[in-house]
């Protein structure tokens, strides 16, 4: 196949497009090692050297992938909020966690987010994912305030954050490695096995307390 350079933005955004593809399946099917350029580059229709006319890392791809789930996560939380008039505390958390337990990829990412994805790009790439992640918390925020009226706005944006972290915790302590199970098992210890459904739901129930 000749190779033909991207010279409009359609055909650069296409090339990004098909970057982000190959890096998806990558990841759904392995982990973060899985994920580098030649692996990338075999799954492209153009050259592994052509992909860092576009990103620097790998980490970089992966935030923008990330950016694509959070995207669609705040869809689903607008789905639910435009489905019902009312909710109760109860009913807000169960549709909460379902908009998380919906988007696994979404959890993956978020759980290396900071130890990994922020600390191998660059300042330019960091500052621009970071404003495009604020812009997805307007879905949020409008939920919260339809389902909770009486609700401040400090009240809001607590629940806003100690949920997003607790998440950030929570599911990498729900999805523990046979390795890590296996040297809790020789260490004596024993590890309680915990759903990651359940306890969103439970933690979010304690958290919405502020609203």
């Amino acid at each position: 196949m000749e190779f033909k350079r991207a010279r409009t933005n359609q055909q650069i955004e296409e090339r990004r497009k098909e970057i982000l593809i190959a890096c998806a399946e990558l990841f759904d099917n392995g982990d973060i090692d899985d994920v580098h350029f030649k692996a990338i580059g075999e799954k492209t229709s153009f050259a592994r050297s052509t992909i860092y006319k576009y990103y620097t890392t790998k980490e970089e791809i992966l935030l923008d992938l990330l950016l694509i789930d959070v995207m669609d996560w705040a869809c689903d939380v607008r789905e639910f909020t435009e489905k019902y008039e009312e909710l109760t505390k109860e009913e807000y958390c169960h549709e909460f966690t379902q908009s998380y337990v919906k988007n696994e990829r979404l959890l993956r990412l978020m759980s290396i987010l900071y130890s990994l994805l922020e600390k191998n790009c660059s300042l330019e790439k960091l500052t621009e994912f970071k404003k495009n992640l604020m812009g997805f918390t307007t879905p949020l925020y409008e939920s919260i305030q339809k389902f909770f009226p009486t609700s401040n706005d400090e009240a809001i944006q607590t629940f806003m954050f100690t949920s997003s972290n607790y998440i950030l915790g929570l599911y990498p302590s729900t999805h523990i490695s046979d390795k890590q199970k296996k040297a809790m098992e020789q260490s004596g210890y024993e590890y309680p096995i915990m759903d990651f459904e359940e306890m969103c739901y439970k933690g979010f129930l304690i958290l919405s307390s502020v609203l």
